[in-house]
C-alpha cells in the first residue's frame, strides 16, 4: 500500500518499501558531511537517477520549497520523499532515517567531546578534500540543472494524498499526545526549545545559529550557559560530522539538558514541526496548481534553485578551492580546484556516483599530506 498517493498531475508512484526508504535516507546522512545543500544534490542522484523513486532532478526542483517551509533542507527534503513514495507514514519513516545517523554519531561524540581530534593533519586533509568534491558536485549540479536536466518542472511540484480514515487520525493523534507527553515528562526542556527552533529554521540550519547563541551561551543564557569558545568548536564539529549540522548540535544540547533522552527529545522537536507544515504546503500546491499565483511560483522554480544553489557553491569554494590573502586579493589552491574540476566533470558526465567521488576526493586529500 502507498497510503494514497500520487504524484502531481496523478502520476504514478513505483512501490517502494518502508525499510529501503529508511536505509537510503539513513546511507545518506551518514556518509554525507556539508550539511542540507550537500545531502540534498546526494539525495537527488539516489532517489532519482539511481533509485528512479523521482523524476531526475525533482527534488533539486522543489529546492526552493523545501527551503522556504520551515525546517532543515535535509530534513524537508526527507519528507517529500516519504510523501511521493509512501505518503505520511513513509515521510516518519524518512526523517528517522535523516536524524538516527546524527543522534547516534554525535551522541557518541559527545560523550568525549573533549577527545575528539581537532587540527589532525590527515583529518584536515581528508576534509579539504571532501569540501572540494562538494564544490565540484554543486558545480556539476547548477549545470545539469541549467541545461541538462529532463525533469518535468511544472509538474514535479506538489503531491496529492488521500484523506486519512477516522481509525488512522485517532490512532496518529493518540501516538503524538502520548510522545509529547512522554517527552515533556522525560525532557521538557529540550521538547520545548527545539520545537521553537524547527518553527523558525526558514532556510536551512544556519539561520538557527544565532538562536542556539542567545539560548545556550554565556552568562545571560536562558540554558546551559556555556562558554563561547565551547560553541565555537562545537559549530565547528557539527559541519565536519555526517548529517545536518544543526541536528547534530540539537543532539549536543540536547544531552547536556536532560541526558540520553534528551537527544533524542530534541532531534524528534526539531523536525516534527516541518512534518506538519511541508505536508500542507505540499498537498495545497497541487490542489491550487490552476491558480495564477501558484503557476507564477513554480515557473520560478529552476532559476531559484540555481541561485540557491550557487551560494551553497560559493560557501564550500571559500572553504576550500580559494581564499582571500592578507591584502585583500583572491587566490586559488591548485589541488583542491583540481578535485572539484574532476568531481564537477565526473558527475556531468555520469561517469561515477557522488558517494565514490566524495570518498575519493577526501583520500586523495588525506594522501596530500604527505606531498607538504
Amino acid at each position: 500500500m502507498t497510503d494514497g498517493v500520487h504524484t502531481a498531475r496523478g502520476g504514478a508512484v513505483p512501490e517502494v518499501s518502508l525499510p529501503a526508504l529508511f536505509w537510503e535516507w539513513f546511507k545518506i546522512a551518514l556518509l554525507v558531511v556539508g550539511g542540507g545543500y550537500a545531502i540534498i544534490v546526494v539525495a537527488d542522484e539516489v532517489f532519482g537517477r539511481r533509485r528512479r523513486w523521482l523524476k531526475d532532478g525533482e527534488l533539486l526542483a522543489n529546492l526552493p520549497v523545501l527551503s522556504s517551509v520551515p525546517g532543515l533542507i535535509a530534513g524537508n527534503s526527507a519528507i517529500y520523499v516519504g510523501l511521493k513514495t509512501r505518503g505520511r507514514l513513509g515521510a516518519v519513516v524518512a526523517l528517522a532515517g535523516v536524524a538516527l545517523p546524527s543522534v547516534a554519531i554525535f551522541f557518541t561524540g559527545t560523550l568525549a567531546f573533549a577527545a575528539l581530534p581537532k587540527g589532525n593533519v590527515w583529518l584536515d586533509g581528508a576534509f579539504l578534500g571532501l569540501r572540494s568534491a562538494l564544490s565540484g558536485v554543486l558545480a556539476g549540479t547548477i549545470w545539469r540543472t541549467l541545461f541538462k536536466t529532463r525533469a518535468d518542472w511544472a509538474q514535479s511540484v506538489g503531491v496529492e494524498l488521500a484523506p486519512l480514515p477516522v481509525k488512522s487520525r485517532l490512532a496518529g493523534a493518540l501516538t503524538l499526545a502520548v510522545f509529547v507527553a512522554a517527552a515533556a515528562f522525560t525532557a521538557w526542556e529540550s521538547l520545548f526549545a527545539f520545537l521553537k527552533f524547527g518553527c523558525i529554521a526558514i532556510g536551512g540550519g544556519f539561520p538557527l545559529i544565532p538562536f542556539y547563541f542567545g539560548t545556550f551561551v554565556g552568562a545571560d543564557a536562558a540554558l546551559l550557559k556555556m562558554p563561547a569558545e565551547d560553541f565555537s568548536n562545537l559549530i565547528a564539529l557539527t559541519q565536519m560530522t555526517p548529517g545536518p549540522f544543526s541536528l547534530n548540535a540539537a543532539t549536543y544540547f540536547g544531552y547536556r539538558l536532560n541526558g540520553a533522552i534528551g537527544s533524542l527529545v530534541a532531534a524528534a522537536a526539531l523536525l516534527a514541526p516541518s512534518y506538519f507544515m511541508l505536508t500542507a504546503v505540499l498537498t495545497g500546491l497541487d490542489r491550487w496548481r490552476g491558480h495564477a499565483l501558484v503557476r507564477v511560483l513554480v515557473a520560478m522554480l529552476k532559476p531559484v534553485s540555481v541561485v540557491l544553489m550557487s551560494i551553497a557553491l560559493w560557501k564550500f569554494g571559500s572553504l576550500s578551492v580559494w581564499g582571500v590573502d592578507g591584502d585583500g586579493g583572491c587566490f586559488v589552491r591548485p589541488l583542491p580546484a583540481v578535485l572539484a574540476l574532476f568531481a564537477a566533470v565526473m558527475l556531468v558526465k555520469r561517469k561515477m556516483s557522488i558517494m565514490a567521488l566524495i570518498f575519493a576526493c577526501a583520500a586523495v586529500g588525506a594522501a596530500s599530506v604527505l606531498w607538504n
